[in-house]
């Protein structure tokens, strides 16, 4: 056997050797793995009185709610803990065995201090107490004993005041307080977007139709139907309405409402629109402010461009030369003659198809920038003064022969409407309260400061067939004045 032939053979004994040996370390290997043992067969069964409650297993939370089990437990002692919000939590101790099964089931309602108490006050008090829409045999101070943890709606009626509504907790053990100021709605009652149906409480014009319903004119979403449960609103979107912003509001001896816009008038019946402007009719001028029905039915239109009378058919423009009559608002008198007041150049009479201009600067009233017109009882022709430069607002009243001034508030003050009543009050809008005027035209002022009125900037008013008086406001929506009420 030579040398290399030797070598060989060494070479295959030897990975025969190495061979023998992986394979018998690999039998040994898997020959020691060890059998599982077979899981934990302990099980707890939760329940409880109500359910829904969290369960707690040694202090971590297992992520289940009652009613659930827990499985594969080691035999041993746990603390199960069960929790809900306001409720008390409760612990109970389970031994865990091989061969028992395990039930925790816990009566919530059965233990006397799982339950809560409410203390209900309200101001004034005697108010009947509603809870969760049950009227219940209570009035404030009320205490209610025994009931069962959880969030409740509490509200608070009481006559002649505005029903207020609380979210109250009830916990388990504590006895919760809970009280509420009612606002009185004996005089004065407000309707505005948060505490109503009132789609806005930027609020322009008004006037009540021969059925009661109130129609009021807003800044930015339209017209507005009140009758006095709901409210409901027209717009450029679901109406012809012609434009979002009502700048006057009036009812003719048909009951239809004519909406005074910035681009014309639109008259509704209840059922179908009319829209007239430039196209269609006289207008010289689409910017509507003022609409007045004479006792034979006409219209008289006030415009940017004149003043238009309208019979329903033919259309007749009063303006001068100059085009001074920017017709803010007018009223036909006993004698025939119609009173325009306008925007910058101060009172007109039209007589006879003449216009005749009474200057301020002659017969002294307040100022040349009229908002509005109104008639008395007496016949007097009353007009509402915006504050010029230098000159106080006010009101003013033409009795034929001469004109008398009431100066009201601040010399800014924006004096916005006039209304005159069936009694001979005037009612007088203004941006430092309502100022009533009696029939021997004695006035006070209602304001925030001595009433419960919702903002001291009022743009108009109306009173209805009961003598509520209506007030539209800039920013603290519509306002009812029980008038009769005032003490």
């Amino acid at each position: 056997m030579n040398k290399n032939n030797y070598i060989h053979i060494l070479s295959i004994k030897f990975l025969l050797i190495i061979f023998l040996a992986l394979n018998s370390a690999c039998d040994k290997e898997v020959s020691r793995t060890p059998v599982a043992p077979p899981p934990p067969e302990g099980f707890i069964y939760v329940n409880s009185t109500p359910e829904g409650y969290a369960i707690y297993k040694n202090g971590r939370n297992t992520g289940s709610f009652t009613p659930d089990s827990l499985t594969f437990l080691e035999p041993g002692q746990y603390e199960i803990t069960l929790k809900k919000l306001y409720w008390r939590d409760t612990t109970v101790v389970v031994d865990v065995t091989m061969d028992k099964l395990a039930v925790v089931d816990v009566d919530f309602l059965a233990n006397p201090s799982m339950y809560g108490d409410l203390i209900l006050i309200s101001v004034p008090a005697g108010a009947q107490v509603i809870l969760n829409d049950s009227l219940l045999n209570e009035t404030t101070p009320a205490t209610l004993k025994s009931l069962l943890p959880g969030s409740y709606n509490v509200s608070f009626f009481l006559e002649n005041f505005r029903s207020e509504k609380l979210d109250v907790i009830v916990e388990s053990g504590k006895q919760n307080q809970y009280s509420t100021a009612l606002r009185d709605t004996s005089v004065w009652v407000d309707f505005q977007v948060f505490n109503s149906q009132i789609q806005s409480s930027l609020l322009k014009s008004i006037t009540v139709d021969n059925t009661g319903i109130i129609w009021i004119g807003s800044l930015d979403i339209g017209l507005i139907r009140f009758d006095q449960i709901d409210f409901t609103n027209f717009n450029e979107s679901n109406s012809p309405l012609p434009d979002n912003k009502i700048n006057y509001l009036a009812v003719d001896n048909q009951n239809r409402v004519w909406a005074g816009t910035d681009f014309g008038i639109a008259v509704f019946d209840g059922v179908s629109w009319i829209i007239y402007d430039r196209d269609n009719s006289g207008l010289t001028s689409e910017v509507i402010n003022s609409i007045d029905f004479d006792e034979t039915g006409i219209a008289w239109i006030g415009t940017a461009a004149g003043l238009v009378k309208f019979d329903g058919v033919n259309w007749q423009v009063f303006n001068d030369a100059q085009s001074r009559v920017w017709a803010m608002g007018s009223k036909l008198d006993n004698s025939g003659v119609v009173w325009i007041g306008t925007r910058e150049n101060g009172i007109v009479a039209l007589e006879n198809n003449l216009l005749t201009f009474y200057p301020d600067s002659i017969f002294n009233y307040p100022t040349a920038r009229i908002s509005s017109v109104a008639k008395d009882q007496s016949g007097n022709i009353w007009f509402s003064h915006q504050p010029a430069s230098g000159l106080r607002s006010g009101v003013s009243f033409w009795d034929g022969n001469l004109f008398s001034s009431t100066f009201l508030g601040t010399a800014n003050n924006n004096v916005n409407h006039i209304f005159t009543d069936d009694e001979n009050n005037k009612w007088v809008s203004t941006w430092e309260g309502f100022v009533w005027f009696d029939a021997q035209n004695s006035f006070q002022i209602f304001s925030s400061f001595n009433s419960l009125i919702s903002s001291d900037k009022v743009n108009s008013s109306v009173r209805d067939q009961n003598g509520v008086v209506w007030l539209t406001t800039q920013g603290g929506g519509l306002n009812k004045f029980k008038v009769n009420n005032l003490k």
